[in-house]
């Protein structure tokens, strides 16, 4: 019987082989290359994977419960701690932040991955000449067109159509012989199925700018903060427990996570091997309220083919002429408008709680000009640094450990659970066997 049903899932488009192992009691399958395929497009798993995040997305749109209008649906945006909304201030605090990491580069011609909604079109959509937005959920497509905003135009598309002739079309209509100089991706980069997907998409994005233009990823979750936010969480939900069991609890909650996570230096590997040139700045949320978006989440823009900056000088928060976080915040702005500074090593008083000299991240952002942006100084973002985007260090002088990895792997997660699903139900279909074994998926990593 154990040959017959080896026999019948091998027969199955999604597995590439099938064994029985004695010491587990059950059937080993994996997947085929094929079904696993990113390029030259996602095949049949990582297909399912992408439809899955899009039902649950067209599902999110399908209430109107947070919806103040057509220019803020906030539909989706709950904090994971206690399961309320984001306060509305917040919220438009943090569209205002991801509004001015585009506006930094003047774009013209912005194309966004993943518009949902168009909490960003909406606001963006006036200071450029052409605004192509694409979506896999059809509701807010369709809501979007209706709108009719000037010189926009919103495709059904996910990430990986980036280079189809329906986004191309879309593209040659409001720009006939142009290329976009502003590709954007928020929130989005979360419901990537793994690393091999998101260095895909990124690669289209990065040939497809315009020389000069910008690639923006921004709220990204951040795998160096993960098992503190899993702690934070955990802390939150079950109060007065022992910090074993904080700890044991918060290390089953990053393993079960089903969002892409990704470490800030994933986007540093990635500038130096594009065949382009792309310099990356990694920015810090310098929201004022104190919640998962602001502590656990920070955003990346790429830009291309840039122009080569003059050096600035470098100081240490500490070695600011100061004696308290007021006085080094006066030091800070004198410093930077007498002449081009970056200071570094600031501690982040949202995660780094014993440090006398930490700074919440707002009071540092507060205090810059306009040129200048609250950045990364470390992975996980304990530390902040402050100067202009293009003088940021690269990431290989970060104090922090090099990772094990870039990213987690949510799609191997998700395989592990849904294969065996579908092949008990194709077994029972197909054989007649009294009773069926378990199955259990072998797969190498896919971010390998």
């Amino acid at each position: 019987m154990t040959e017959q049903l080896i026999s019948v899932l091998t027969r199955h488009p999604w597995v590439g082989s099938a064994q029985w192992d004695r010491k587990h009691g059950a059937l080993m399958v994996r997947p085929t290359a094929d079904a696993m395929a990113v390029r030259p497009a996602p095949g049949a798993l990582v297909t399912e994977y992408l439809e899955h995040w899009r039902h649950v997305y067209e599902f999110v749109y399908s209430s109107d419960e947070l919806r103040h209008g057509d220019d803020l649906d906030l539909s989706g945006w709950r904090a994971s701690d206690t399961g309320a909304p984001f306060s509305r201030e917040h919220m438009l605090e943090w569209i205002e932040h991801a509004v001015g990491l585009v506006r930094r580069g003047n774009p013209r011609f912005v194309l966004e991955i993943g518009c949902g909604s168009g909490l960003l079109v909406h606001r963006l959509h006036t200071f450029t000449r052409s605004y192509v937005g694409l979506d896999p959920a059809g509701p807010v497509v369709q809501r979007l067109r209706a709108r009719q905003l000037p010189s926009v135009s919103v495709v059904q598309a996910a990430a990986h159509h980036l280079t189809d002739d329906r986004v191309t079309a879309a593209v040659g209509q409001l720009a006939p012989h142009g290329r976009p100089d502003c590709v954007l991706l928020n929130s989005v980069t979360q419901c990537f199925p793994d690393e091999r997907y998101l260095t895909a998409v990124l690669d289209d994005a990065l040939d497809l700018v315009a020389p000069g233009g910008t690639v923006v990823i921004g709220d990204i979750r951040n795998l160096a903060t993960a098992y503190d936010f899993a702690r934070w969480l955990e802390r939150a939900l079950g109060p007065g427990r022992a910090a074993e069991e904080i700890d044991r609890c918060a290390a089953a909650r990053v393993d079960a996570d089903e969002e892409l996570l990704c470490d800030p230096r994933i986007f540093a590997d990635l500038a130096r091997r594009h065949p382009r040139s792309v310099r990356a700045a990694y920015y810090a949320k310098p929201m004022r309220a104190d919640t998962e978006l602001t502590r656990y989440r920070y955003d990346v823009v790429l830009t291309v083919d840039a122009p080569s900056s003059a050096p600035a000088r470098t100081i240490l928060w500490h070695d600011l002429p100061a004696r308290d976080t007021a006085g080094r915040l006066r030091a800070l702005a004198d410093s930077v408008r007498r002449e081009t500074t970056l200071v570094t090593g600031i501690p982040n008083a949202l995660l780094d709680y014993e440090s006398a000299e930490a700074v919440e991240p707002a009071r540092v952002a507060a205090v810059l000009p306009t040129d200048y942006a609250l950045l990364l100084d470390s992975a996980d973002g304990r530390l902040l640094a402050a100067g202009r985007p293009e003088h940021q260090p690269d990431p290989t002088a970060w104090p922090d450990d090099p990772p094990n990895a870039f990213c987690n792997d949510p799609f191997a997660r998700y395989l592990r659970r849904r294969m065996p699903e579908v092949l008990t139900d194709y077994l029972e279909l197909l054989t007649t066997a009294p009773s069926l074994p378990p199955i259990a998926v072998v797969q190498e990593s896919s971010a390998a």
